[in-house]
Parts: structure tokens; C-alpha cells; sequence
């Protein structure tokens, strides 16, 4: 069971910029997770572990998927991603390849022909479809998806985008 704590660093000076002088720490009972604080440079160096140097048994999160699962996407689609929507709500996806992609663009533009969606539609169930092909955890079904966050399938469907090369890490001029 972790707990959080706040603690004050202080510098040389007296003031205190509650901004940049407070870290939250996350306290845990359990020894094996050890962040060793600097007091020398108020930093915190954490031990970092990889998926790929835990059982496969073991949870990731509480209640998350366990450790041989994310093995096993990873080997199926190379690539596995987790972000944190809450404190506690954890979601884990993978990278779009092109197939998928270009399939997702047919469909839609067909949809639009049809005139099944209009324009606002149309960028809703893009999202939408992109967030139920690529969430790995929890299930996403966007037919079921009442009991969300509104935002969840924009959110991912944007980091999916980013994550799958539709942009840049960063461009300069030669």
C-alpha cells in the first residue's frame, strides 16, 4: 500500500518557491521499490525496471495487466504504450501500421459518400476506431464506450497517431 507525502527541499536560500521546492513523493511498503534521494543536488534517481525483467505474473498496476501479457503484445505488435489518464486509470495501446491505417481511411471516406457521417462524425468515429483497434487494456469497444471518459479516444487516438509516425520527433533545416 503506498502513501503520498510531500516534502520540502530547501536550498541555500530562505525562500521557498513552492512551485520548484516541493517534490510528492509516493511512499511504498514494499523494499524492493527504493528511490534514493540526493541531497546534494535535490535530486531522485529511481530504479527502473522492464516489463521484460519482471514474472510474468506480476501485475503491472493494480488490477492492470500482468507483466507476460504485455510480453506477449509486444512480440505480437512490437511497440506497447501505457498512459496514465488518472492516478489510477491506466491504459495500454499499441502503434497503427499503415494497412490498418489505410483500411480506416477507406471505411470512413465510404461512410461519408454515403452520406452516413457528416464532417464532425466522420473525425469522432476516426477516433473512435483507432482507439478500439490499438487499446490493448482495459477492452475498448466504442459501441460500448457510455461508461468512459469522454475524452479517452481522442486522448489515444492522437498519442497513437504521434507514436505511429505521423509526427516528426523533430525537423531541421540542413
Amino acid at each position: 500500500m503506498s502513501n503520498e507525502r510531500k516534502v520540502v527541499i530547501k536550498s541555500e536560500s530562505s525562500e521557498i518557491d513552492p512551485l520548484e521546492d516541493v517534490i510528492t513523493l509516493e511512499m511504498s511498503d514494499n523494499p524492493d521499490d527504493i528511490d534514493i534521494l540526493n541531497l546534494e543536488d535535490n535530486s531522485i534517481e529511481e530504479e527502473y525496471k522492464s516489463v521484460d525483467d519482471l514474472d510474468d505474473s506480476e501485475e503491472i498496476w493494480q488490477g492492470g495487466p500482468n507483466a507476460g501479457q504485455v510480453k506477449e503484445w509486444k512480440e505480437q505488435y512490437g511497440e506497447v504504450y501505457v498512459t496514465s489518464i488518472t492516478y489510477d486509470k491506466h491504459i495500454v495501446w499499441r502503434v497503427l501500421n499503415r494497412i490498418e491505417y489505410k483500411q480506416i481511411v477507406k471505411k470512413m471516406e465510404q461512410l461519408m459518400q454515403a452520406g452516413q457521417l457528416s464532417s464532425a462524425e466522420a473525425n469522432m468515429w476516426n477516433e473512435e476506431t483507432i482507439a478500439e483497434m490499438c487499446i490493448l487494456y482495459p477492452p475498448y469497444d466504442k459501441k460500448l464506450a457510455t461508461g468512459i471518459m469522454a475524452g479517452v479516444p481522442s486522448l489515444i487516438a492522437q498519442e497513437v497517431l504521434e507514436a505511429s509516425g505521423f509526427v516528426a520527433l523533430e525537423v531541421r533545416q540542413l
